[in-house]
């Protein structure tokens, strides 16, 4: 039996973006980072910081002079070094603006002929 692909709900593309990351919770924590994969439903970047699975923030990421606010949840932490953890977050919730946006650039950036069939990209 071969394994099922990895199907996903939103496609994600390499990006590299400023993003402010406001941690929430009892010990507050901000930090500006930098995306390396974004996408509608989330995105990927690099903190200095670990910030812990499930951990709740707000973040406010610059795009094509654009400041995208959303509320996020860490689902992955990946140590690279002492000071250098690949954090990924799922986007809980963002204006339909801001969605909207951000398939329009990852439609653009895929190309009509690997775009994921039923995501509406404008």
């Amino acid at each position: 039996m071969q394994p099922r692909p990895k199907i996903r709900r939103f496609p994600r593309v390499p990006a590299e973006h400023a993003v402010m990351v406001r941690l929430l919770g009892v010990q507050p924590f901000e930090e500006f980072a930098r995306t390396r994969i974004i996408g509608p439903g989330g995105c990927m970047f690099v903190s200095e910081e670990s910030l812990g699975f499930g951990s709740l923030m707000e973040l406010s990421i610059a795009v094509q002079g654009r400041v995208l606010k959303t509320d996020s949840r860490v689902v992955y932490e990946s140590r690279k070094s002492p000071t250098e953890h690949q954090i990924g977050v799922e986007f809980l919730r963002i204006s339909p603006g801001d969605r909207a946006f951000l398939e329009s650039i990852v439609g653009q950036r895929l190309g009509p002929r690997n775009s994921m069939p039923g995501l509406a990209f404008n």
